[in-house]
């Protein structure tokens, strides 16, 4: 599905919605959400993303459900959406920052966890469908990951996120030596050299080449990096787009 910009503004209606959702937005500035939104982020129609989450998550756990956002005047967003869990089994998390730096938006996906009960049943895709049109909405450029929690490792990899530290990349690559068969290793090895040899220092790594190795999957499930989206890249944006419009 192809995605295009589209015109919003947000508006008192736009807030109020938020505010009937359970949410309690605060700040320690003199702004208002309102002023905030219109100054930083006019074209992020927040209220639907969030109602989006509400009806694709808040069913997915019997646990009491707190709904929290917080900004400042430096632009700095922070919505908090997670239940009272107890073990990783029942989490429910969606967190996601949204910063100005160097007039560039950056998203930072920071959680976005279901209940395992709930799992493999498209209701994270239909989130991040949503989030990648506000995204495009607000002219975003980079989308951060720190990859771990819940296989959260072969997930982001999957979904297109490029790794940007190599040491991580080579940490699994040495997992991949120690867990997978000589042949299953000597393919992985491959890209790790067909990639660092023509980018020595490089910071867009390409998981997803190692994600679509069915073998790579107990590696990279258990494996912890950071990795990035340049929407501005067409094939990193390509990628990300046709994972989630599955």
């Amino acid at each position: 599905m192809a995605f295009s910009p589209q015109r919003y503004r947000f508006n008192r209606t736009d807030n109020n919605r938020i505010v009937d959702l359970g949410y309690t937005i605060s700040t320690t500035d003199s702004i208002t959400f309102i002023d905030f939104m219109q100054t930083f982020y006019p074209g992020f129609n927040l209220a639907r993303l969030l109602l989006i989450v509400e009806l694709q998550f808040s069913n997915t756990t019997p646990l009491t459900i707190t709904r929290h956002i917080k900004y400042n005047k430096n632009g700095d967003l922070l919505i908090n959406f997670r239940n009272a869990f107890t073990a990783e089994d029942d989490a429910l998390l969606f967190i996601r920052r949204v910063k100005t730096e160097s007039n560039e938006i950056h998203i930072y996906h920071d959680y976005c966890v279901i209940p395992i009960s709930a799992r493999n049943k498209g209701l994270v895709k239909t989130v991040f469908h949503e989030s990648l049109q506000q995204y495009i909405n607000m002219n975003a450029r980079f989308i951060h990951v720190h990859a771990g929690l819940s296989s959260g490792g072969y997930v982001w990899a999957k979904y297109g996120f490029v790794a940007g530290n190599k040491a991580e990349v080579s940490q699994m690559l040495q997992k991949a030596e120690t867990d997978l068969k000589k042949s299953e290793f000597r393919i992985v090895n491959q890209i790790y050299i067909g990639y660092y040899s023509k980018h020595p220092e490089g910071t867009s790594f390409p998981m997803h080449l190692w994600a679509a190795l069915d073998y790579m999957k107990p590696v990279l499930s258990g494996s912890e990096w950071h990795g990035l989206i340049d929407l501005k890249n067409k094939e990193q944006f390509r990628i990300f787009s046709e994972y989630i419009s599955k």
